[in-house]
């Protein structure tokens, strides 16, 4: 298997001006990329581009993935973490799970990347992938700590030996309510989505909407008429795509992250392991359940049928001998075996030796007429 790897880059807030986009065309000479994203493939070398450089001049979330075990999401948060530092400082700043400030401001990066042994399941669906991170940092921009925990598991699954010594974070409300949208940013880094529900056993819920109020409606209140008018002009004149993030993102920066009611941590990354196992196997036995009711009810149906074209066959054998026929005329494999379906059927129908006979003769028929079929044959 040859190497490969993919760099893509999205920007979420804002469309690229063009002198970003000139700094853009300096990172790589291979990369496809536009306003909104940016993307490089390669099968014998790597990326060399400034990653941070191009996420604070424009891009907004980042998806490193290569065929040998690395995978790598980054995401720039304009207004910082809007957590307590002291809460959170020692849960950030692990390998795999690490926080870039800027030197200067509130914004920094935010980077998961954990180290996976043996990582080599291949995965295709990469804008679903960013769509995830793109979910979970306007989570995380709008305050909610379910993000926060979220990307914290997705780094701490690398911990290996070291699972038994290694606590949860505070451990947020709500977190049984998570969205299912941004799970799916665990199979790009190889984890059961289960641990969301694993690590929600036993967390009280929580009203995130209600609590952050209608912030569209408390934003608007604040601008002016002419401010109005204004936005209703740009509208009508530019990119309504971009404008619609630009005002977003000014929307999320002029609300205030609301407080975000926590439990005290109580469980290692072991333990939580361990509760994913259990709900996955009766999660398994669950899927097992349905498959085997929904085969019995396919093979009921299959059955249904098949009696249903014996009637028809009984009554006109002929025309189903002629069917047959004419299905190893149109050649193939599919036809072949369909042909030797009609056949089968036709002598269950008829029955007795009759139906035996009949079958086997025109069964001959076809093969000493298609000698070079062997396929026919089989079938």
């Amino acid at each position: 298997m040859s190497e490969y790897q993919i760099v893509k880059f999205r920007a979420i807030d804002r469309p690229l001006s063009d002198e970003q986009l000139q700094f853009m065309d300096r990172q790589s000479s291979r990369a496809e990329f536009t306003k909104w994203e940016f993307k490089v493939e390669y099968h014998y070398s790597s990326f060399r581009g400034d990653i941070d450089g191009m996420l604070r001049n424009g891009y907004d979330i980042f998806l490193n993935y290569s065929n040998y075990g690395y995978r790598e999401i980054r995401m720039r948060l304009p207004n910082g973490l809007p957590f307590a530092k002291s809460v959170w400082s020692k849960y950030i700043s692990v390998k795999g799970f690490t926080w870039t400030p800027d030197k200067t401001g509130k914004a920094g990066i935010l980077a998961i990347a954990p180290y996976l042994d043996e990582a080599y399941d291949q995965v295709w669906a990469f804008d679903d992938y960013l769509d995830a991170s793109a979910k979970l940092r306007e989570m995380l921009i709008a305050g909610d700590l379910r993000a926060l925990y979220a990307l914290w598991m997705c780094g701490a699954i690398s911990s290996g030996d070291e699972d038994d010594a290694v606590m949860e974070p505070p451990v947020p409300h709500g977190l049984g309510e998570f969205s299912s949208e941004a799970a799916e940013l665990f199979y790009f880094f190889e984890a059961d989505p289960l641990l969301v529900d694993a690590a929600a056993t036993g967390i009280p819920m929580f009203n995130a909407l209600g609590s952050q109020g209608d912030s569209v409606k408390a934003w608007f209140t604040t601008i002016t008429d002419s401010r109005r008018v204004a936005i209703i002009q740009r509208l009508l004149s530019e990119d309504p795509v971009g404008l619609k993030a630009e005002l977003l993102s000014e929307i999320r920066d002029s609300q205030q992250a609301p407080s975000w009611p926590v439990k005290p941590p109580t469980r290692t990354v072991a333990l939580l392991r361990q509760m994913c196992e259990s709900l996955r196997q009766k999660e398994d036995e669950k899927e097992k359940k349905q498959a085997a009711a929904k085969a019995k009810r396919d093979a009921d149906n299959a059955e249904k049928q098949r009696q249903a074209r014996m009637v028809e066959i009984k009554s006109a054998p002929d025309s189903w001998l002629k069917k047959a026929s004419k299905l190893v005329e149109k050649r193939g494999t599919d036809n072949y075996r369909e042909a030797a379906s009609i056949l089968a059927d036709l002598r269950d129908a008829l029955g007795g030796e009759q139906g035996n006979q009949i079958a086997r003769k025109h069964a001959a028929h076809l093969a000493q007429k298609y000698p070079t079929l062997n396929l026919l044959k089989s079938s």
